[in-house]
């Protein structure tokens, strides 16, 4: 056997493998033996004709063919020991020839990471929202919770409640037919055919309207989406908003009697919103942070690491369009969605997830970052916990749970040593 080694190029290196009769030598027996079970010989029972008949009715070839596979896992084998080269992941094995046979070795080595200067990284400070704003938008949630709607034969008006009975056709054909919808009449509630809501707007019980309006682009129906549309409408009731006043009945209502005031339950709704905002704000600054030192850092990824990883996503989408009984182009043409669109996005986003996983556990390794055994023991539970209750995640050995646990958790302290080391440079 003789092989070239390529020079290194972005973690990766190739072996072009040449192989000539006697490397070839101790397979005819492999092959032999697969290929005598296939086939009938007259004269003989089936998988007893002897080699050289075989070899005289089927050729070298065609034994030597059926052996491929082991000649090639051979050989690959071999060929890396004798590179003395570590491969990161299997390699690619790509035939060239078949007589002689030729065949390729593309063998990606381990990432390479130079990690920039982490006291060089700036933060953008985030301004603090207004936070009596959003105390009263949760409890004006909590007020809407335990809203009674009261029956009204007035017309309805914005903010109400109103059950309506809708056909919707399109170019003739019926699309929507459906019987006691409700629809609160809110702004927010106008992203499925812009200009309804004003339309219902004025109605009451009993009544009837046909209306040409167009349904939104992102409608996740491919047979609706962005197209104009005839709207028949009859309205079954309207109803009036009950809301109970904020005070201290109130505050005894949403909390099950625990408080009494309506300035305690504020109190405690701020503190709810603070928290809120802090373990988004602290989330936000490592995201940033990550993002930053990524860009000031040097990562060299083997590109057969990122095609598989992309491939991989891709086999996912696949096999969730499978459970719809439809094709990947299919399922994302209902989804509104364009196939050459999400696998670029798909690309984009597995080569920022790759430089983000490889950035923190290089922070790991130069960090001496490592998880405790209670911290590992814990999110193996929660991980094992995980498994039982989703159906379609695949079954993670002992072993396995205990790897993924450890990665899951060095990417989480990485995370945080970074955030702790960059706040400081917040500006």
């Amino acid at each position: 056997m003789k092989f070239k080694q390529s020079k290194e190029k972005n973690r990766q290196v190739n072996l072009d493998v040449d192989l000539d009769d006697k490397d070839l030598e101790p397979y005819y027996k492999i092959g032999y033996k697969k290929l005598v079970k296939k086939i009938t010989i007259p004269g003989f029972r089936k998988g007893k004709a002897p080699y050289h008949i075989i070899e005289s009715q089927y050729g070298k070839e065609t034994i030597i063919s059926e052996a491929l596979d082991n000649i090639l896992s051979d050989k690959t084998t071999e060929a890396i020991k004798e590179s003395k080269l570590e491969s990161y992941m299997p390699p690619k094995i790509e035939l060239k020839n078949f007589n002689p046979i030729k065949f390729t070795i593309i063998l990606p080595l381990q990432p390479q990471i130079a990690l920039g200067e982490i006291n060089k990284i700036k933060l953008e400070k985030m301004k603090d929202p207004d936070f009596e704003s959003l105390i009263d938008e949760q409890i004006n949630n909590l007020q809407k919770q335990f809203t009674n709607w009261i029956p009204s034969s007035e017309k309805a008006q914005s903010g109400e409640l109103i059950s309506i009975n809708i056909k919707i056709e399109i170019n003739g054909n019926s699309v929507l037919d459906q019987k006691n919808t409700d629809i609160l009449l809110e702004e927010q509630n106008d992203e499925f055919a812009p200009g309804l809501i004003k339309n219902l707007i004025g109605l009451k019980e009993g009544d009837s309207k046909n209306l040409d309006l167009k349904i939104s682009k992102n409608h996740p129906s491919s047979e609706m989406a962005n197209k104009k549309a005839n709207f028949n409408i009859t309205v079954n009731s309207v109803k009036k908003s009950d809301s109970p006043k904020l005070d201290a009945n109130f505050a005894k209502m949403v909390s099950n009697n625990e408080i009494k005031t309506m300035n305690t339950l504020r109190k405690k709704v701020k503190t709810s919103v603070e928290e809120n905002h802090k373990q988004q704000s602290e989330y936000e600054y490592q995201n940033n942070a990550i993002n930053e030192l990524i860009k000031i850092s040097n990562i060299e990824l083997p590109p057969l690491m990122i095609e598989r990883e992309i491939q991989n996503e891709i086999e996912q989408l696949e096999n969730l369009a499978k459970r719809f009984k439809m094709t990947l182009e299919e399922y994302l043409t209902k989804n509104n969605q364009n196939l050459d669109e999400t696998k670029k996005n798909i690309e984009i986003e597995t080569l920022q997830k790759l430089n983000r996983t490889f950035t923190l556990l290089e922070i790991c390794k130069q960090k001496n970052i490592t998880p405790t055994e209670q911290e590992l023991s814990e999110a193996e539970k929660n991980l094992i916990a995980q498994q039982s209750n989703n159906k379609n995640s695949p079954k993670l050995s002992k072993e396995e749970i205990r790897m993924e646990a450890e990665y899951r958790l060095k990417l989480e302290k990485a995370s945080k040593y970074l955030y702790q080391e960059t706040l400081e440079n917040v500006v």
